[in-house]
């Protein structure tokens, strides 16, 4: 005997609610794909037809000298080990270091586990601002140093709120087993606890890698050797300031060789992020249901 599907009769009022999400959904793709073809066609053009480009490159300007350009600069290629550097140590010392304060502070018997909480949700709110922030780095001799911009992003209260509320939806007898068991309490943190909240290690790793890839304030303000500037900095300095440029070809092709950095820029966060899309499907909807 065969089952026959049940259909819900759709009402007028959801036959408006669905047009009028399909029309949102078609804009925004609009909006967000446009502009990146119009980046992708600057990026293989000459300077020449800058003023031809909108969506598509006209085809009888194609060139890829830009990528070239942009590829044998010494500037760009230290800014790329910089930023490179600047992501893998600050997205792994955050991490680390949220990770194993969150772990404390989502067990009940936490000693002072209240005003440690404020404190660091007070260090979310509010910083302690640029000029304590300038001196503090003199002080360490960190200043225009790409370590000073690790040291500033390994505090990251929201991926450590993420941690405390995964960690407190384990369940305690799993733990209790492995102490019974003889598990020490690093033992127990790093072969249990860990494995068991990867999902939300992807997601805080992604937020971590794409924040950290993409900063360019803290740099702004702390680093002025060109040596030392992670990309998004270098990238910046690029856009504002190449009428000042004593190269040439920069100067006439600013538009293009600026596409083609941003286009090589993204490349990076485009080859991570299938990697971990998976876990971070799970990861971002842990602790949103409580049972």
């Amino acid at each position: 005997m065969t089952r026959t599907k049940m259909k819900i009769k759709s009402v007028r009022s959801d036959i408006v609610f669905d047009v009028i999400k399909w029309i949102a959904l078609i804009l925004c793709v609009i909006f967000v794909v446009f502009p990146i073809l119009n980046v992708i066609s600057l990026s293989i053009v000459d300077g020449v037809y800058n003023t031809q480009v909108v969506f598509f490159p006209v085809w009888e300007g194609l060139t890829l000298q830009q990528f070239e350009w942009v590829l044998t600069n010494a500037n760009f290629l230290a800014a790329l080990k910089n930023s490179i550097l600047y992501t893998v140590v600050a997205t792994i010392g955050s991490n680390v270091l949220m990770a194993m304060t969150a772990y404390p502070l989502s067990k009940e018997d936490c000693p002072f586990k209240g005003p440690v909480m404020i404190f660091f949700i007070i260090t979310m709110l509010f910083s302690a601002g640029i000029v304590p922030t300038f001196v503090w780095l003199r002080t360490l001799n960190l200043y225009n140093n790409i370590w000073c911009l690790i040291l500033l992003s390994l505090n990251n209260v929201f991926n450590m709120l993420l941690y405390k509320t995964n960690f407190e939806g384990i369940p305690s007898e799993i733990e209790e087993a492995a102490m019974i068991d003889g598990a020490s309490s690093l033992t127990l943190f790093y072969r249990i606890v860990i494995p068991m909240t990867l999902p939300v290690i992807a997601s805080c790793v992604f937020f971590m890698i794409v924040s950290t890839w993409n900063s360019y304030g803290s740099a702004i303000l702390f680093i002025s050797d060109t040596d030392q500037m992670p990309l998004a900095q270098f990238l910046y300095r690029l856009v504002t300031a190449t009428e000042q440029s004593q190269d040439n070809y920069l100067v006439l092709n600013s538009e293009n060789i600026n596409a083609a950095t941003i286009i090589i820029s993204v490349i990076p966060i485009l080859c991570v992020y299938p990697f971990i899309m998976n876990y971070m499907k799970s990861g971002l909807t842990i602790g949103s249901v409580k049972g």
